[in-house]
């Protein structure tokens, strides 16, 4: 796709009723920005923001979804923040918010019968967290918001997205940052619930599996040592770049096996996006093969993201995974390598609450706001949307005391 860049002048008031001018550069793609440019505003910000990390995205997804990047600069001009757009698509298959949107007539024919959607995404649909833009720390939260949605609101302008975008998305704010729900619900987004992301937080004394198991109770023990015994037939094995490559058929195959059981699908990520990743991440990146007899059983990805092992997808061959208990084995071993890389908390992300809390892993709520695109759509939408609720699950918890 041929790369084009758009400048625009956006005027946003800020908390104490002073109006800050930021200037913006839309561009669709990541090349036409110098990584030299780009990755000083990401500075401590998510990994999922950097420069490298999104060109082996775009490279493997192009053909599959469209990508914005957008540069802010203050009134002198001076680069503040940064921002990565997706446009994308939603799967309903379970069909139960899907069918009561579309009988309230939120969205078009085409939508009603495939229950697929696109979406404008101020985020990654591939991570839980908060990974759609950074600014410097001087820039109001409120002023960063409204700078974003108007950001957005010219993407949309874009005549082929106008045409095909249901809806906006902005994908996903930590509990603390209240600032970020007041200002997007005063810009017509509604709050979405969502499942909760299982964060485990790793206390220092663990310094390997033996420790943590430590502070285990007798009854989660035994029931560490039974996922160990069923999947001690599992080899274990770090995939590198070339290894990601020569696996990537089999390992798309484990991935979509995971995907198609999900109730809903947000972007099909193709792993030839793996080997890109690895060599912009290096060792901050863990792909991990599970070997059944020498056959790839599953997979595991995860990624160091500041003090935190943030873990992504994982594929599986359910044939054997009840017996070997390969997931459960996967959730063990990404604990003990967030142990072992001293970050204080693995990021689970979504799905399997139970299996994830039965290790420690408590849940998060994570802010997700979503606007239709077209008044009388998305005001109808706030009073279905204010009824979604969360999957329920029970809670276990493993430790003594």
């Amino acid at each position: 796709m041929r790369s084009t860049t758009r400048a625009f002048a956006t005027t946003c008031a800020c908390p104490v009723e002073t109006e800050e001018l930021l200037e913006f550069e839309v561009h669709d793609r990541i090349g036409s920005v110098r990584a030299a440019a780009w990755d000083p505003l990401v500075g401590k910000g998510s990994a999922f923001l950097r420069h490298g990390y999104l060109q082996a995205l775009e490279q493997a997804m192009g053909d599959a979804m469209g990508f914005r990047y957008v540069l802010f600069r203050d009134a002198a001009a001076v680069p503040v923040g940064v921002a990565a757009f997706q446009l994308t698509e939603f799967e309903d298959q379970a069909g139960t918010h899907g069918g009561t949107a579309c009988t309230l007539g939120m969205f078009k024919e085409r939508v009603r019968r495939e229950r697929k959607l696109q979406a404008l995404v101020c985020g990654n649909v591939f991570h839980c967290g908060d990974h759609g833009a950074h600014f410097m720390a001087e820039v109001p939260r409120a002023l960063q918001l409204e700078s974003l949605d108007r950001a957005m609101a010219r993407v949309m302008a874009e005549a082929h997205v106008r045409s095909s975008v249901a809806v906006r998305v902005f994908k996903e704010h930590w509990p603390a940052d209240a600032g970020c729900a007041w200002a997007l619900e005063q810009r017509g987004y509604h709050a979405l619930a969502t499942d909760v992301n299982m964060v485990l937080d790793i206390d220092p004394a663990w310094r390997d599996l033996s420790g943590y198991q430590v502070a285990l109770t007798a009854k989660a023990r035994t029931r560490l040592r039974a996922i160990l015994e069923r999947s001690s037939a599992l080899e274990v094995m770090e995939l590198d770049a070339n290894a990601m490559v020569v696996h990537a058929g089999r390992m798309q195959q484990l991935l979509d096996a995971v995907v198609e059981r999900s109730p809903y699908i947000f972007g099909r990520l193709k792993v030839e996006a793996y080997a890109g990743w690895k060599r912009h991440f290096g060792e901050d990146m863990v792909v991990r093969g599970y070997m059944l007899h020498g056959e790839l059983v599953g997979f595991s990805a995860a990624f160091i993201n500041g003090d935190c092992l943030d873990a992504q997808f994982v594929g599986i061959n359910y044939t054997h995974n009840r017996q070997h208990a390969i997931y459960l084995r996967m959730l063990v071993d990404l604990l003990e390598l967030g142990i072992s890389r001293g970050v204080r908390s693995v990021n689970y992300g979504r799905t399997s609450e139970q299996a994830k809390s039965g290790l420690g892993a408590m849940p998060v709520s994570m802010g997700v706001h979503v606007k239709l695109c077209g008044p009388v759509a998305n005001m109808v939408a706030g009073a279905f949307i204010r009824k979604v609720k969360p999957g329920t699950f029970e809670l276990r918890s493993p430790f003594k005391g």
